[in-house]
């Protein structure tokens, strides 16, 4: 007895009803293809390309991220001779002065070395002044409310960062102004005109 189901119809790939693709061969209804060794020509030179440009791109992110270390040492080197060339004799120049009409003074100076989770925190030399009629602060905190000036090196900007504040308690509590300079920029005649406008912001002159 004959069923009157239809058969399935059987599709043949394409392959085998006409050309096959390049490199297979049909065995019935599939395909077996032949192993390749090699790539071909094209193809490797496709894969050099990405692979010198890759490294030509790494190579260029090295050179560039040492240079950019480079710099930022040269620049922490460079504050160092000019903190003790430069800023802390003018500073004790004018402590000096200071001293000789009654007022006091301190500079406080910190080399570039890391804090306690690995982070460089970079060097700074900073002085800062009592006059006569606010006395020396009790603790080292209350420093940060008396007339000072700061001298920081910015190695990520290549700059030298100068905080200033001239007001004394109880005039006020401004948290003073914030100027940067470029290394070229620090001689002797900025350093000692910075540090004369903090003592005439003092004395309210």
């Amino acid at each position: 007895m004959r069923s009157n189901l239809a058969r399935p119809h059987w599709r043949i790939p394409w392959g085998i009803r006409g050309c096959l693709p390049s490199g297979a061969t049909a065995c019935g209804r599939i395909f077996v293809w032949r192993r390749r060794t090699t790539l071909n020509e094209e193809t490797k030179k496709r894969l050099a390309t990405l692979l010198d440009r890759y490294d030509e791109e790494q190579s260029g992110s090295t050179q560039q991220a040492q240079e950019t270390q480079t710099a930022q040492d040269a620049l922490r080197t460079s504050f160092g001779q000019l903190r003790t060339a430069l800023i802390r004799p003018l500073m004790e120049d004018i402590g000096t002065m200071l001293q000789k009409r009654g007022h006091a003074y301190t500079i406080v100076e910190k080399d570039a070395s890391p804090d306690a989770p690995g982070t460089l925190q970079d060097g700074m030399i900073a002085m800062y002044m009592f006059p006569s009629r606010s006395g020396a602060p009790s603790t080292t905190r209350a420093l940060g409310h008396v007339p000072h000036i700061a001298f920081r090196s910015d190695p990520y900007w290549r700059r030298i960062i100068v905080h200033t504040r001239n007001v004394t308690p109880p005039y006020g509590g401004l948290p003073g102004e914030q100027r940067e300079y470029a290394l070229s920029q620090m001689t002797a005649a900025l350093i000692e005109t910075e540090l004369i406008q903090v003592v005439e912001g003092m004395f309210h002159i």
